[in-house]
C-alpha cells in the first residue's frame, strides 16, 4: 500500500520551506523545530491510484493536459481544484473530436457545456456546480483507453459522458470504467452489441440501438423493390452490428442466396489496408451488379469509399455514422480543406440515408435556437442526446442524493437513472424543468419523474439502460442557397412500435439540380 499521506505534496514542501528558514533564523544552537517530512516514494508504483512520484512526494498529474495536442485539454464549467470542497460535481465527457468521427465529436460536446452551463446558471445540483473534464477519444480505442484511465485514476469522476464510437465504448467500458465503477452514458454508440454487454447496470445511452435502424434499411430496401443488395461496412462493432441486423431483417435465417452480398473493410483510416480493400471492393462491386449498396461507415472512411465509387453508378444507402454536411465538401459555404467531400454530385444526389428519428419540435426547437445563439450552425441529433445525457446524469445526482448518498459513485447514479421513467411528473431536459426535477427527486429515495428529452422520449429501458426511439430518412441537396439546408430531414420511418412506415421518401419531392435524379 502507498504510503498514508495527511498533507498534499504542495503543502508538505511550503512547511518545508518555513522549516529551513525557521531554522536557519533560529542559528546554530538554538532550539531547532523538528519536522518529519520524510519522503513517502521512489518510484510511481508506490503511489496510489493515477499518481506519480515527483520529488519524492506521490501526487495526482494535473486535471487538464498542457499539451494543446493532449486529450484531456479543457474543462468545462469551474475547475473542481480551484473552488471550495465540496461545491463542485466533477464529470468526464469522452467524445471523438479527431480521427473518422472527428467531424461529429466537437458538436456533440457543445451539447454538454449548453447543458452544464444551463444548470449552472440556475443553481447547479442541490447547490453544487457541475463541471466536466472533456477528453478526445479520437476514434481510437487505445487513445480512448489513455483518456479513460485519465478520468477514472486522476479525476476520479463518478460518471462519463461518452464514447462515440460503439466499439469504442464496449472496450473502454469493459476494460476501464466498469472495474471502476463508473457510469457511461454514451449519446452516439448504437451496436446492438451493447444491449448483451455485462455491465452491473452502468452502461447507459440516449443514442437508440441499431437493432431499430437496420429494420429500417431494409424496409427501404423492400419498398423501393431493390432484388439485389449489397452491404459494406466497417469491420467494428457498428458496422459489423448494423450490418447483420439488415441482413436478417433482409433474409431471415435463411438467408438470400446470390441477390445479397457482404463486404468488410478496416476500419483504421491510417491503416493502407484499408484503402486496398476498398479498391477491391468496388472490383467486386462491379461484378455483383447491385441495385443498391447499404454504406455502414464513418465519415472520414466513408468519404473515401464514396470517391473510389465515382462514376461507377451505384446507389447508396448511407447509415447515421455518415450524416454530415462534411460529405458536401466544397460546396459548402465554408469548406474545411481537411475534409474534401465526396467528389461525384450524382452520388450525393441519389443518395438516402437512415439516422435516430428527429425529436418532436415542441422539445428540440428551443435546444436549437440556443445551441445555434451560442456555437452557431443547427444542432443534429447527437448533439440533443449528448445535453440529455448530461441532464440526465444531473438529476440522477440529485436523485442519489435524495437517497442518502451525499457524494454518489457509479452504482449510485445508475440507480439514479432508474428513478428517471414512469414518474407522475412530466419534465424536459433543459432549464424550465429542472428545479421541479431536482425538488422531486431529492425528496426521497423512491421518488420518480418521467424525463422527456429534446432528442426525443428517454424512456429507458431500466434493465437495459437503453432509450427507445424511431428512425428518420434524410438526403442531401447539394446545390441548396442555404448552407444550413444542405440536409434533408424527410421524417420518420420507422416508428416507436417497430412499424415501417410506407411514403416517406417520394413523399417529399426533391427540388433543384438533383430533383431529376431521385
Amino acid at each position: 500500500m502507498p504510503p498514508r499521506r495527511l498533507l498534499r505534496a504542495p503543502v508538505r514542501r511550503a512547511l518545508l520551506a518555513v522549516a529551513g528558514a525557521l531554522f536557519v533564523a533560529q542559528g546554530v544552537g538554538a532550539c531547532s523545530l523538528a519536522l518529519d517530512f520524510d519522503a513517502e516514494c521512489s518510484r510511481d508504483d508506490q503511489c496510489g491510484r493515477g499518481e506519480e512520484c515527483l520529488q519524492g512526494f506521490c501526487e495526482l498529474p494535473p486535471l487538464v493536459d498542457p499539451d494543446p495536442n493532449g486529450t484531456c485539454t479543457r474543462i468545462i464549467g469551474p475547475d473542481p481544484r480551484e473552488a471550495d470542497p465540496g461545491t463542485v460535481i466533477l464529470l468526464g465527457s469522452l467524445l471523438p473530436k479527431s480521427g473518422d468521427l472527428g467531424p461529429l465529436g466537437q458538436a456533440m460536446e457543445n451539447g454538454v457545456e449548453l447543458a452544464v452551463t444551463e444548470v449552472n446558471q440556475i443553481g447547479g445540483v442541490l447547490g453544487r456546480k457541475i463541471a466536466v473534464l472533456a477528453c478526445d477519444d479520437g476514434t481510437d480505442i487505445e487513445k480512448a483507453k489513455r483518456s479513460a484511465k485519465h478520468l477514472v485514476d486522476v479525476a476520479r469522476v463518478p460518471a462519463i459522458i461518452g464514447a462515440g464510437a460503439s466499439s469504442i465504448t464496449i472496450d473502454v467500458f469493459s476494460t476501464v470504467a466498469r472495474p471502476a465503477g463508473v457510469l457511461m452514458m454514451s449519446p452516439a454508440s448504437t451496436s446492438p452489441a451493447i444491449t448483451s454487454l455485462p455491465d452491473d447496470g452502468l452502461l447507459w445511452r440516449t443514442a437508440p440501438s441499431d437493432a431499430i435502424q437496420g429494420r429500417a434499411v431494409a424496409g427501404l430496401i423492400a419498398e423501393l423493390g431493390y432484388a439485389r443488395v449489397a452491404v459494406v461496412n466497417r469491420d467494428d462493432a457498428y458496422g459489423n452490428g448494423l450490418a447483420q441486423v439488415v441482413q436478417l431483417a433482409l433474409c431471415g435465417e435463411t438467408g438470400c442466396g446470390d441477390a445479397y452480398a457482404s463486404y468488410i473493410y478496416p476500419p483504421d483510416s491510417a491503416d493502407p489496408a484499408q484503402a486496398t480493400r476498398q479498391a477491391a471492393i468496388i472490383g467486386e462491386l462491379e461484378a455483383f451488379t447491385p441495385d443498391v449498396v447499404v454504406l455502414v461507415g464513418f465519415v472520414t472512411d466513408g468519404v473515401a469509399f464514396l470517391n473510389l465509387a465515382s462514376g461507377k453508378g451505384f446507389r447508396f444507402i448511407l447509415t447515421d455514422g455518415m450524416k454530415s454536411r462534411t460529405l458536401l465538401g466544397d460546396r459548402l459555404a465554408t469548406p474545411d480543406p481537411t475534409e474534401p467531400g465526396v467528389v461525384d454530385t450524382q452520388i450525393l444526389c441519389d443518395l438516402v440515408g437512415t439516422n435516430p428519428g428527429s425529436p418532436n419540435p415542441t422539445n428540440f426547437r428551443p435546444f436549437e435556437v440556443k445551441y445555434e445563439a451560442r456555437f452557431g450552425g443547427k444542432p443534429n441529433n447527437y448533439e440533443a442526446q449528448a445535453y440529455d445525457a448530461a441532464y440526465a446524469i444531473g438529476l440522477a445526482y440529485a436523485a442519489a442524493e435524495g437517497a442518502g448518498h451525499a457524494d454518489p459513485d457509479g452504482r449510485a447514479l445508475a440507480v439514479g437513472l432508474t428513478r428517471l421513467v414512469g414518474g407522475a411528473s412530466a419534465i424536459r431536459s433543459g432549464p424550465d424543468d429542472w428545479n421541479v426535477g431536482v425538488t422531486a427527486l431529492s425528496g426521497g429515495p423512491t421518488s420518480l419523474v418521467d424525463l422527456t428529452g429534446v432528442s426525443g422520449l428517454l424512456d429507458f429501458d431500466t434493465s437495459t439502460g437503453e432509450a427507445s426511439g424511431t428512425i428518420d430518412l434524410w438526403r442531401f441537396a447539394p446545390d441548396a442557397a442555404d448552407d444550413d439546408q444542405k440536409i434533408e430531414n424527410l421524417g420518420v420511418v420507422l416508428d416507436d412500435r417497430g412499424q415501417y412506415i410506407a411514403g416517406v421518401l417520394t413523399a417529399r419531392p426533391s427540388g433543384g439540380a438533383c430533383g431529376s435524379t431521385r
